[in-house]
């Protein structure tokens, strides 16, 4: 009985020796969130502004109208995008072409933002091969499917890689797979799809991303944290690497696509 009582008088001198701690944490104010890229696979350039909201309260991000958005090309030629829908800019005359500059300005609630990308030169996929795996730490049992390529001698090259099962639209999904050329530096390059197996039958298409180097920084700090989307919707306590001035979120990308497809015939 005394043993008892001596358990139950720690437990009470325990309980009242715990402090409650009340961390007060402060609310982000919103920022403004330019999303957009520039390619060379259409004469188009499509902008999303919107707002961030808050990393304890989240919301949907509510689209930002009424801003001036023009592109200026390093010839000197300059377009304005037009809002298609809230938050929607867009304008289908423009000139992309690989190795031009580009400026993308944005006046919004009387600031303006500027970002500046380069469409890279064009690494194209040369084939596409699948090997069939037995379950293992890496994979599930299936077919691993790799893109092979010829990196560039002497240029700095970044890619990123994507698949799309069009058997099955559950499987196409964003990609966490980018890569730097420092270690294939003018090499022939193979790629396997590393998040993901296919099955005998499957179709699968893959893109090859060459990407502008502000447009592979901004991947790099965003995917550890957005768990491969293309955007995280609020403000986080580390934001990802930005291009764009003045505080802004948000990228303005460059990059090229090169796509091929295989299907999935059977052992390999």
């Amino acid at each position: 009985m005394k043993t008892r009582l001596i358990f139950f008088s720690l437990i009470i001198l325990l309980a009242s020796c715990e402090d409650i701690i009340d961390i007060e944490l402060n609310n982000m104010e919103p920022k403004l969130v330019i999303e957009g890229v520039i390619t060379d696979s259409d004469n188009q350039c499509t902008i999303k502004l919107s707002k961030t909201t808050d990393y304890f309260n989240p919301q949907t991000n509510p689209a930002v109208s009424d801003a001036v958005i023009t592109l200026t090309d390093n010839e000197g030629k300059t377009v304005n995008l037009i809002e298609i829908e809230p938050g929607i800019y867009s304008e289908e005359s423009v000139h992309n072409q690989a190795l031009i500059n580009y400026t993308l300005s944005v006046l919004s609630e009387g600031n303006e933002y500027k970002a500046k990308a380069t469409i890279p030169q064009k690494v194209n996929i040369d084939s596409l091969t699948c090997k069939y795996n037995p379950e293992s730490i890496l994979y599930e049992v299936g077919y691993v499917v790799t893109c092979h390529f010829s990196d560039p001698t002497g240029v700095d090259n970044f890619y990123r890689l994507k698949t799309y099962n069009i058997n099955d639209s559950t499987k196409a999904r964003s990609s966490e797979d980018i890569y730097s050329d420092d270690i294939f530096n003018g090499n022939k390059v193979e790629l396997a799809w590393s998040s993901e197996v296919y099955q005998q039958s499957d179709t699968v298409i893959v893109e090859l991303y060459t990407l502008d180097p502000q447009t592979y920084e901004y991947y790099k700090t965003l995917f550890p944290i957005s768990g491969g989307d293309e955007m995280t919707p609020i403000t986080t306590p580390a934001n990802p690497n930005t291009n764009i001035s003045n505080g802004a979120l948000g990228y303005f990308g460059a990059y090229t696509i090169s796509r091929d497809t295989i299907i999935i015939k059977g052992a390999q």
